[in-house]
């Protein structure tokens, strides 16, 4: 045939198997290093393209939904990624080491006669009964470079194996906690977003009560939260079906608390509780938190600033709930800042500074913003079966 020299040899596609089942196999190796092994915030390529892809492919489909039906879909995406995670790194290895099989069968096997003529199939075969420790016989590495693969692959499958175990408990143990600390905010806030409840739960007899110590604790609970994150970046898509166990009403809460200590509180009154280091712990803390979660997720601002009919609205929506806020703080016997001007300003500059990176968060974890912070209607935030208030906004976040 006069094309027939354009034919690539056996060696030469025996060589390019090998280079590609080699070349495969390294990088799971480095995904799984990647995703289970280092604490950086991000899983490997693959991981991550796994990740985002499912999660944002049916949390558009479930924004579509009413609220209850959207988180309870949502919260099945964090249990199936983790099998399927593992389902496609043994799908993944199986393929690199019968890349290495397939172009020396049946040479440099012993094959069962039953068998009958060698296809990629009995690669895949070979390759799959290794991986998993079967080792039915019919198929068995005869040369010593292949029974070196066989055992390096079987070594693998037990290696993967085993950390796909440890990693499955130190995933729900961190989950485990995390709803822990959500929990602990909970009855505290209104059994919701009500900062103003959440500072007065420790009001008594003129004077608060155990709030720095709240504070204290919160900022090292946050910190681990963040922690968890880094370690293990598949607890993001793991979505509670509460909203008040979700990590972003649990940052509102720590973010929202020393804003409104500092812009609605008497400063004169509670001089100590205002200027007291672990208010601005916890603020420093919880924007530090969402800095590192929002890069971590790349949620970062792409766009310029935004334009003035929101800031208008925005400022109209703080308005209410500073109002809102001073209201329940004098029920509770608080006292509150005289001006309440320059302590709207104050409570409006702290909130343009953490509110945009925060709503990125908590839409691109499936939420919408209301009911993260209640600022339409603080019912809808703490009642899971309340429809969405009148006038509230779900503005999704690509």
């Amino acid at each position: 045939m006069p094309f027939a020299f354009l034919l690539p040899s056996a060696e030469t596609v025996s060589l390019a198997l090998t280079i590609a089942g080699v070349a495969l196999l390294l990088f799971v190796a480095y995904d799984v290093y990647d995703t289970i092994l280092e604490a950086r915030g991000r899983s490997g390529p693959a991981s991550e393209l796994l990740f985002r892809a499912v999660w944002r492919t049916w949390r558009f489909v479930c924004f579509r939904l009413s609220r209850q039906r959207r988180h309870r879909w949502l919260h099945h995406v964090g249990p199936v990624l983790l099998p399927t995670l593992i389902a496609t790194y043994i799908v993944l290895l199986v393929v690199g080491f019968a890349l290495l099989y397939y172009p020396r069968m049946p040479g440099h096997f012993n094959v069962a006669e039953s068998i009958g003529p060698i296809t990629w199939f009995e690669s895949f075969y070979f390759s799959g009964v290794t991986l998993t420790t079967v080792g039915f016989g019919d198929i068995t590495p005869r040369s010593t470079s292949m029974r070196v693969v066989a055992l390096i692959e079987g070594a693998s499958g037990f290696a993967l194996i085993s950390l796909a175990v440890t990693y499955l408990l130190s995933v729900y143990g961190a989950l485990e906690r995390k709803r822990a600390v959500a929990l602990s905010f909970y009855h505290q806030a209104g059994e919701g977003a009500d900062v103003a409840g959440f500072i007065a739960h420790h009001f008594a007899g003129g004077r608060f009560l155990g709030l720095e110590a709240t504070l204290r604790v919160a900022t090292r609970d946050i910190q681990e939260l963040l922690e968890a994150h880094v370690e293990h970046p598949i607890i993001h898509y793991f979505h509670p079906v509460e909203v008040y166990k979700g990590l972003p009403r649990v940052l509102f809460l720590t973010l929202e608390a020393p804003s409104v200590i500092h812009a609605c509180l008497d400063p004169d009154e509670y001089e100590q509780l205002v200027r007291h280091p672990e208010v601005s712990n916890i603020e420093a803390s919880a924007r530090h938190v969402l800095g590192e979660l929002v890069a971590s997720l790349g949620l970062e601002r792409r766009s310029g600033a935004r334009d003035e009919p929101t800031k208008f609205h925005e400022a109209r929506r703080w308005r209410a709930r500073y109002e809102q806020t001073l209201k329940k703080l004098r029920e509770a016997g608080v006292k509150t800042r005289e001006d309440s001007d320059a302590g709207f300003e104050a409570y409006r500059a702290s909130r343009e500074d953490w509110e945009s990176p925060l709503q990125r968060f908590a839409n691109y974890l499936g939420y919408d913003w209301d009911e993260v912070t209640g600022d339409t209607d603080l019912e809808y935030a703490a009642d899971e079966e309340k429809e969405r208030p009148q006038g509230g906004v779900v503005k999704e976040v690509s």
